[in-house]
């Protein structure tokens, strides 16, 4: 009688837990993500019911970055593969990330028409002026847009206007023109 009471008890433990741990199991919007090089997707996590860590296997590929609770910025670094993965005590979600090169050659033909205006202030092709800009890794310079156009660098100046006004594609372009250049 003992044993079929602790035997229930057993059962009825190991339901419990693997009931909990299925309820509050991480999960992640996308499961896969394919992002280009030079640019950022986020990825959501849900159901998670304690802190937990975040692993990159391959941060020379992506990078990482925690912008709201739960929700986290992949930025495609250089072309290949990656997995991030998000764990807490009871449960692991793996998110596995593409990074690829996009068609170079149509974002700087694109990007020298957007950053003719640029010419005014940075000089021709971006060569001097204010700001030095050609030769500046498309990275860097699409940050320094981002940052303007967001409002998080000198809201109030001519370049947040500017900024302002061009969409994420339209920035990374010009970014890509300008690192063309030497």
């Amino acid at each position: 009688m003992k044993f079929s009471k602790y035997l229930h008890l057993a059962i009825f433990g190991f339901l419990l837990s693997n009931f909990v741990t299925g309820a509050f199991a991480i999960t992640s919007s996308p499961s896969s993500l394919t992002v280009a090089v030079g640019e950022s997707k986020t990825i959501v996590i849900s159901k998670n019911v304690s802190a937990f860590s975040v692993k990159n296997s391959n941060k020379k590929i992506v990078s990482v970055t925690l912008i709201a609770d739960k929700t986290y910025q992949i930025q495609g670094l250089k072309a290949g593969k990656a997995e991030i993965e998000f764990k807490d005590k009871r449960s692991k979600v793996k998110v596995k990330v593409t990074s690829k090169v996009t068609p170079v050659v149509v974002q700087v033909l694109n990007g020298r028409l957007l950053a003719s205006n640029c010419f005014q202030c940075h000089g021709t092709n971006g060569s001097g002026g204010f700001d030095r800009l050609s030769g500046k890794s498309a990275n860097s310079t699409y940050k320094d847009l981002k940052e303007f156009a967001s409002g998080k660098e000198d809201p109030n100046s001519i370049m947040a206007a500017h900024a302002m006004g061009f969409t994420d594609a339209q920035l990374r372009a010009m970014a890509v023109y300008f690192s063309s250049l030497k």
